[in-house]
């Protein structure tokens, strides 16, 4: 064999792994089959597909290497028809059950190969519709922030999922949730407490969604008077009620957008049971008006306590909330996002150098190791305007962001170290006993404190009953 011989095997061999490469890294799925249906091709995107291992389907027959699966007709309904007509197939879609019993859905086009003007064999490129539509909602927000870059006023919502700052596993896991529901049209309910940045997810789920286009409509319920609330809710006609005129509520104004219902749980009942038939039937009616009005936007509704705890009493009718909260996003405190109080303080830190034209500066190990330890019963809100308040206290000539800076309030609350200092509470009488009760009303308080008043919680973190202590709560008049 000729030196030239060997140098074209070779630049063959590697232009063949690259096209491997290139297949198998891929996110479609990819498989192909011969004219006697043994399978040739198998890449990583079908494995991640269909649960299979290539090394356990190459050079088999469909029927061998799909026989755990169950109602399985793709060799004959499809394969065997495109090597026989030798035409492809565009954007069609397929449905069949795994091994494990989950169906998976698939879109795909197939393609006849023809060797020496004869069909030798097919291959499938097919993507599984749960990843694209994945893939489609990332596309959406990215495509909404370069919008929001270039106009920012557009629709009212300049925030993208990705925005949201953190690298906990309780904050990535919230982000999840919210990207995987964003591309559907289901109501989705935020829960979380106040300042955790509810809006700022609810803005993300909006620019995530095929909603992104249209605007982006909020308003918090416990701001508006009882009065006010269903008018600014769905609209009045001219002379419904004195000094009113022909206006259009927010679900009208929000059409073929996202109305965003903050503090939901502040809603009188009157308003829910309205609210109610605008869910089911989708048509509002000003105040005052016989006509109906279709309305077509998502709603996504935020509340800052537990619907669902057994603690609360019921905030919103059953049947609401359980048509409300058809996806629920759990976003976790501050405290319980292990690790992203230094993430989020070394951000907030640089954003305000920059606002306020500083040079970059750091942050002290001492700070930094007091923001760990604190419970930030205002989250993130909380933290963020304690940074930017400190930041007006460093001089030009400074580089580090350090305790002396911080509010004179704060610096009290969070240097007081409240859960293991007991040296200025009352003796009650200097009795062992009293100052034993007062310890123990100490401790509840600032359990409470840390759970944002839920008694599961703080009952299950003081290792006690839920009746032990509601009990304790009554004795000691504690107001949660």
């Amino acid at each position: 064999m000729t030196i030239t011989a060997i140098a074209r095997i070779e630049e063959l061999e590697r232009e063949n792994q690259l096209l491997r490469s290139i297949i198998d890294t891929i996110n479609e799925g990819v498989f192909a089959v011969n004219e006697k249906d043994e399978i040739l091709l198998y890449n990583s995107g079908a494995e991640k597909t269909e649960g299979l291992k290539r090394n356990d389907v190459l050079g088999k027959t469909q029927a061998e290497a799909y026989a755990s699966f169950e109602e399985y007709y793709f060799a004959g309904d499809v394969c065997q028809k495109v090597i026989k007509a030798g035409i492809p197939l565009h954007d069609q879609q397929y449905q069949y059950t795994l091994s494990d019993g989950r169906k998976t859905y698939i879109a795909f086009d197939a393609y006849p190969f023809f060797y020496k003007d004869k069909v030798a064999g097919m291959y499938v490129i097919g993507r599984n519709m749960e990843t694209m539509g994945e893939y489609i909602a990332k596309t959406l927000e990215v495509h909404k922030w370069i919008t929001n870059q270039e106009n920012p006023k557009t629709t009212g919502a300049k925030f993208c999922l990705s925005d949201i700052i953190g690298d906990s596993n309780a904050i990535k896991e919230a982000i999840w949730t919210a990207q995987r529901f964003a591309r559907y049209n289901s109501p989705v309910m935020l829960i979380g407490e106040t300042g955790t940045g509810k809006e700022l997810f609810a803005q993300g789920i909006h620019n995530s969604s095929t909603f992104a286009e249209g605007p982006f409509v909020a308003i918090n319920c416990a701001a508006i008077p009882e009065t006010l609330l269903e008018s600014v809710l769905f609209g009045a006609v001219k002379g419904a009620f004195t000094g009113a005129s022909d206006m259009p509520g927010l679900f009208e104004q929000a059409e073929d957008g996202t109305i965003f219902l903050d503090e939901i749980n502040s809603m009188p009942l009157f308003l829910q049971a309205k609210l109610l038939r605008v869910l089911q039937d989708r048509i509002v009616r000003r105040i005052g008006s016989k006509k109906e009005t279709p309305v077509n936007c998502r709603i996504i509704s935020a509340t800052n306590v537990d619907p669902f705890s057994i603690d609360n009493d019921e905030i919103l009718r059953s049947d609401l909330l359980y048509r409300l909260a058809k996806v629920t996003v759990f976003i976790p405190p501050l405290r319980e996002r292990q690790g992203d109080v230094t993430f989020l303080t070394r951000h907030f830190v640089k954003r305000a150098s920059s606002k306020f034209g500083l040079v970059t500066i750091d942050v002290s190990d001492e700070l930094l190791s007091l923001f760990e330890s604190y419970h930030w019963p205002g989250n993130v809100r909380e933290l963020e305007n304690v940074i930017e308040s400190a930041m007006h206290f460093v001089g030009n000539e400074e580089n580090v962001l350090q305790f002396k800076h911080l509010p004179l309030h704060f610096r009290k609350r969070i240097n007081c170290k409240s859960t293991s200092s007991y040296s200025e509470l009352p003796s009650s009488g200097n009795t062992f006993s009293g100052t034993l009760r007062e310890i123990e009303k100490r401790l509840i308080k600032d359990a409470l404190l840390r759970n944002a008043g839920n008694i599961s919680r703080t009952a299950k973190e003081l290792n006690i009953s839920r009746q032990d202590l509601h009990y304790k709560i009554k004795t000691y008049e504690i107001k949660k």
